[in-house]
């Protein structure tokens, strides 16, 4: 477990920290994911958008903070949906994936979820192999899920 990572979420900062994170979070979005599938992060995140989170994890020490990894999830009574979860191309296979994953954990078993599902691409391994160790299991697959020929996995955690 890395002792040099801040884990936490942008609803806990002032507004330019908050803006500064999100800017961070919207270039590493348009480098790691296709055109179509990159989210906005802008401002309307910050401003508590009802039972959606925005997490992060960025090096500690470092001023202003950089962000190494991050998650959207979206809360529904006892049940969350994992929206989003990135790690920068250059923190990958560091550990930094699984860290944010055990945080997402403990925080929505603290708020009382029940479970957490996410949906992934299929051809996106890495991706699966993290939620894996995570504890998720494959529930269903749905061929052109991601558009012709990219099949989706839902996958669960009971918490």
């Amino acid at each position: 477990m890395r002792t040099d990572l801040i884990l936490s979420d942008i609803h806990s900062l002032n507004r330019t920290q908050a803006l500064d994170i999100l800017a961070q979070i919207a270039r590493v979005e348009k480098k790691s994911f296709p055109a179509n599938e990159v989210m906005s992060f802008g401002e309307e995140l910050w401003r508590k958008k009802p039972n959606t989170r925005v997490l992060y994890t960025a090096a500690s020490g470092a001023n202003p903070p950089v962000v190494l990894a991050y998650a959207v999830y979206v809360r529904q009574k006892g049940v969350a949906l994992l929206h989003k979860v990135c790690v920068a191309e250059s923190h990958r296979r560091q550990g930094v994936g699984i860290q944010l994953m055990q945080y997402i954990r403990t925080r929505l078993q603290k708020e009382g979820c029940q479970y957490i599902q996410l949906w992934v691409d299929q051809d996106r391994a890495p991706a699966r192999a993290l939620y894996v160790r995570s504890g998720y299991a494959e529930r269903e697959a749905i061929a052109d899920y991601y558009g012709p020929g990219r099949t989706g996995i839902r996958m669960v955690l009971n918490l």
